[in-house]
């Protein structure tokens, strides 16, 4: 038998290895260039967020952040390729909550699981989510535009970027919330559908401020109200949902994930280099503008945020009786 006090001089020993590899990890990294799988097509609020970032993260190592647009099926093209990669931290993606914490429950037969095969690694913003309308729907505020409707069932119809999509479930929720007939019509992308609204195809509209506030600015919608619990600072004018609706509340963020095994020292590395990043004046501003609230977490808050989101959307997908794909 080892003496204790061997045995005790060997786990130091074996405890400041394990700590002198953590840190060459964390030095080492990043070794080549950094993939960063946008999965969706180029011109989005994800892939604009992409390109902010990846201008200065590891600026100083001389490894350079490449965005790619690997768009297609909701982002589970993307996400599939993400998931497949090595688990070194040089293959990432960013997304928003809507690819892990709901595409599980639309889609009936996905190559990866959304929740299970990935790493959290950073959130980067929430979205103020806004609820807007055609100048031609004869509302001012959100209590009349719910009269509207219910004096008018079936006649009043939303846009969204196609079933399933944050805007479609938001005002599908709604719908079912305040017991409210109107007609979903799906387009091919938020953009698309968006423009249905300006042409006054579609009354209705519900998704991130960054895609409206220009035209609201312009006076070709109206914004009716936010659907997070309480009103935003960026929005301070416009009320939320919970204010006539008391409980309802739709959000919406943006987060990194990478494939699941990712060294802890590679994960914390990233992490910690996106926050700085996003707390630059520059980035921070360029958020703002995006109609985007910073926060900071931890990969195991996020982790924890994550799951909430998914125990919570797979519910109201049920609820909602939404078909999956």
């Amino acid at each position: 038998m080892k003496h204790p006090y061997r045995i005790f001089l060997l786990a130091i020993g074996l405890l400041s290895l394990a700590g002198v590899a953590q840190a060459q990890t964390r030095a080492d990294f990043p070794g080549k260039l950094i993939r960063l799988i946008v999965p969706f097509a180029p011109g989005g609020s994800t892939d604009i967020l992409a390109r902010i970032l990846s201008r200065s993260m590891y600026a100083q190592s001389g490894q350079a952040m490449v965005v790619e647009n690997v768009a297609g099926a909701g982002g589970n093209i993307g996400a599939n390729l993400v998931a497949k990669a090595q688990p070194d931290g040089h293959t990432i993606e960013i997304g928003s909550m809507t690819t892990h914490a709901m595409n599980g429950s639309l889609y009936k037969q996905l190559p990866f699981d959304p929740m299970k095969d990935f790493d959290t690694v950073a959130m980067l913003a929430y979205v103020v989510n806004v609820i807007a309308v055609h100048p031609s729907l004869p509302v001012k505020n959100f209590p009349e535009l719910l009269a509207y409707i219910r004096a008018n069932p079936g006649k009043v119809a939303y846009s969204s970027g196609g079933i399933g999509t944050h805007n479609h479930l938001t005002l599908a929720l709604l719908a079912k919330s305040a017991n409210l007939d109107i007609l979903h019509v799906p387009y091919k992308g938020g953009g698309p559908a968006v423009t249905a609204l300006l042409q006054g195809e579609a009354q209705m509209f519900a998704g991130g401020a960054s895609l409206l506030l220009p035209h609201a600015k312009a006076g070709k919608v109206k914004l009716i109200a936010v659907t997070e619990a309480t009103r935003s600072a960026l929005l301070p004018d416009v009320p939320s949902v919970a204010e006539t609706l008391p409980g309802f509340e739709v959000t919406n963020w943006y987060g990194v994930w990478a494939p699941r095994g990712l060294p802890p020292a590679v994960r914390n590395s990233l992490n910690e280099e996106i926050n700085r990043v996003a707390t630059l004046p520059d980035v921070a501003q360029r958020f703002s503008e995006l109609g985007m609230v910073r926060t900071s977490m931890t990969p195991a808050q996020l982790t924890t945020l994550l799951q909430k989101d998914n125990a919570q959307w797979t519910a109201t997908i049920k609820a909602l009786a939404i078909p999956a794909e």
